[in-house]
């Protein structure tokens, strides 16, 4: 969801249900899109971080960096035993952590590997209608029909990105489609920990344990940490790691205490729109015509649950 996964983000969306709006202005607007807009670079820049590091460095890189921002923050806005988990909530911290973080951008990182960021971003966009089902199956929530009907699209769309004629194959794709259901259950995870803890302070220790339980694992895929980079590289660990992990929680989470959280969850599906667009023009890349009208299904079926 790129992101973090865009994971506690989206559980901060379905816990703060039906806020009263206390402010519509273009602020609020501008840290929803920019929020968006932060998740979906998070594609086209691991591509070139992939230039001179591993993806499990790059994954590595990227949430250490969002570590050190958020734990202040969220130190400094929640002090005393309002920022501390308490130790019976441990397990889900480190469990939701595990999986909104560490499995679920190992698998997108991979996945970047062998396949386009454009075609990696689309299939992300799969994560809020799995959301939805996943809901319905652990937490006793209902889906319409027309919620079931999103979801059989949203698949469609998925297996004409994956399916369809391509120079990369499709190990890639399906690498990310798990990412979006490992996104998807650490959702259901966060979601518990939100109605304990504010959103700052939940999306900062889910961070750090997602990024302690990726040291191991970035040491086994890609060996030491290189620190020799590129200023071109630097600047696209710099991007992930401030912009489309730290920054854009902080702005989503802002926007979410003035903004009525249904209607905020349509400013989610920028992530995949602009993670294709930049892949396309920033990166030259290119997208088969079942991949496009994948991609429409796919889009489609995110907005529609969404807004439902």
């Amino acid at each position: 969801m790129s992101t973090v996964s865009e994971g506690s983000a989206r559980a901060g969306l379905a816990q703060a249900v039906e806020r009263p709006l206390r402010q519509r202005d273009w602020r609020v607007l501008a840290a929803f899109i920019g929020a968006g807009v932060l998740w979906g670079v998070g594609f086209p820049f691991g591509k070139v971080a992939f230039a001179q590091l591993g993806p499990g460095h790059v994954v590595l890189y990227r949430f250490v960096l969002a570590t050190a921002v958020l734990m202040p923050l969220a130190a400094r806005h929640n002090g005393g035993a309002s920022f501390w988990p308490k130790t019976a909530d441990l397990p889900l911290f480190v469990a939701t952590g595990l999986l909104s973080i560490s499995l679920t951008f190992t698998l997108q990182f991979a996945g970047l590997q062998y396949t386009t960021a454009a075609s990696a971003a689309l299939v992300m966009g799969a994560a809020t209608p799995l959301l939805a089902v996943a809901a319905v199956l652990f937490t006793g929530e209902r889906l319409s029909l027309g919620g079931w009907l999103a979801v059989l699209v949203s698949t469609l769309g998925v297996i004409l990105i994956v399916g369809g004629p391509s120079s990369h194959g499709w190990l890639g794709d399906i690498l990310v489609a798990l990412s979006a259901v490992s996104t998807a259950a650490g959702i259901l995870l966060s979601k518990r920990l939100m109605q304990r803890y504010s959103p700052m302070v939940t999306t900062a220790w889910m961070v750090a344990f997602g990024s302690l339980a990726l040291v191991p694992v970035a040491l086994l895929w890609n060996g030491l940490p290189r620190f020799s980079l590129s200023a071109e590289v630097w600047a696209a660990v710099l991007v992930l790691g401030l912009g489309s992990s730290a920054l854009s929680y902080l702005l989503y989470n802002w926007g979410l205490e003035r903004f009525e959280a249904a209607r905020a969850s349509i400013f989610l599906n920028l992530e995949p729109v602009v993670g294709a667009v930049l892949g396309l023009f920033m990166l030259g890349e290119s997208l088969s015509l079942s991949a496009v009208i994948g991609g429409a299904l796919v889009l489609g079926a995110a907005v529609y649950v969404s807004r439902a």
